[in-house]
C-alpha cells in the first residue's frame, strides 16, 4: 500500500514489506529478496532505520542477524494503522473478492500457467520464490501424430 502512495523507492518498498508482516523477523538477505532491493542498499536502510528506532534487532542465528519493525515506536504504530485502515477500506470496497481470470487468457500450456481456469484472489502476501531448477520442465520424446 505504501508504494502506491509514496512511490517505489527502496526505503518505501522495505517498509511496505515489513508493515505487511509486522509479527515476523527477517535477515538482511530475506528482506532484500522479498522487498526486491539490492543487499547493499538493505544494509544501509537497516542502519538508518535502526538509528531512527524504526527497526529492532530480534535475534542472531549463526552469522545471521534478524530484524523486525519496532512496534513500540509511535511512528511505526501510526504507519501500521494507516496500512490497516487502507486494507479495511479495500476490503469494504470489494477489492479482495474472488475474480475469475479474463476469458481472453490463452489456454495454451506455459510455465506458470497452473492457475488458468481457476479463481484468483487479489491479496497481499510475502513473495515466494520457486526453485529455478525445479521450474524447468523436461521434454519427453516426440510422438508422431
Amino acid at each position: 500500500m505504501f508504494t502506491d502512495i509514496f512511490g517505489n523507492a527502496p526505503r518505501v518498498r522495505l517498509l511496505d514489506f515489513l508493515a505487511d508482516h509486522p509479527d515476523f523477523d527477517y535477515t538482511i538477505s530475506q528482506m532484500a529478496e522479498f522487498a526486491e532491493i539490492a543487499r547493499p542498499t538493505v544494509y544501509k536502510l537497516v542502519e538508518e532505520l535502526l538509528g531512527q528506532d524504526m527497526l529492532t534487532f530480534t535475534r542472531s542465528v549463526g552469522d545471521s542477524r534478524f530484524y523486525r519493525l519496532n512496534v513500540a515506536n509511535p511512528r511505526i504504530v501510526a504507519m501500521l494503522q494507516v496500512d490497516f485502515e487502507g486494507i479495511n477500506k479495500e476490503l469494504a470496497a470489494g477489492a479482495y473478492d474472488e475474480m475469475a481470470l479474463p476469458p481472453e487468457a490463452p489456454t495454451k500450456s506455459r510455465a506458470g500457467s497452473r492457475l488458468r481456469g481457476r479463481r484468483m484472489f487479489r491479496a497481499r502476501a510475502a513473495p515466494v520464490r520457486a526453485n529455478p531448477r525445479r521450474a524447468i520442465r523436461r521434454k519427453g520424446p516426440k510422438s508422431s501424430d
